[in-house]
C-alpha cells in the first residue's frame, strides 16, 4: 500500500508509458488522506485570522508537493486508453469535462500494446528463468 504513495512520487517528472487505475486511485486516497487529517487538526484551532492562513499554508504545500506528480499519473493514465496527454484539457470544459475526466480515471485501458507502451497489467515473463 505505501508502494502507491512511493511509485508516483518518484515518477513525477515521467510523462511516458501507462499507468493503471489501482496506481493512480492509490495515489488519489493518500492525498485525500493527507488533507483530511490536516484539516482535522486545523479544526482544533480556534476561528481566526490564523486558522486560516494556515489552512491556505497547508493547500499550497499540497500542491507543492503532490500536484505535479499528480499530473504526471493523470497524464500516463490517459495514455492507457491510447490518447494524448493533452486530451486532460476537457476537463475544463463546462459540464462535460468533469464526467469525461472521471470517465478516463475510471475505465479500463486498451488491452495488450498500444503506442504508449506495453500494457501495465500484463506479466513480463523472463525467458531466462526457462532455459
Amino acid at each position: 500500500m505505501f508502494a502507491s504513495l512511493v511509485q508516483p512520487l518518484r515518477r513525477s517528472l515521467d510523462f511516458r508509458g501507462r499507468a493503471r487505475r489501482g496506481e493512480y486511485w492509490g495515489f488519489i486516497l493518500w492525498q485525500f488522506g493527507f488533507l483530511a487529517a490536516a484539516f482535522n487538526l486545523l479544526t482544533l484551532l480556534p476561528d481566526g485570522p490564523l486558522r486560516e492562513n494556515l489552512v491556505l499554508a497547508v493547500l499550497a504545500l499540497w500542491m507543492l508537493v503532490f500536484g505535479l506528480p499528480t499530473l504526471a499519473l493523470q497524464v500516463r493514465r490517459v495514455h492507457d486508453h491510447n490518447t494524448s496527454g493533452w486530451m486532460l484539457t476537457v476537463m475544463f470544459l463546462p459540464y462535460l469535462g468533469v464526467g469525461w475526466f472521471l470517465w478516463l480515471m475510471l475505465a479500463g485501458g486498451t488491452p495488450g500494446a498500444n503506442r504508449y507502451g506495453e500494457d501495465p497489467r500484463a506479466v513480463a515473463i523472463d525467458a531466462a528463468l526457462f532455459e
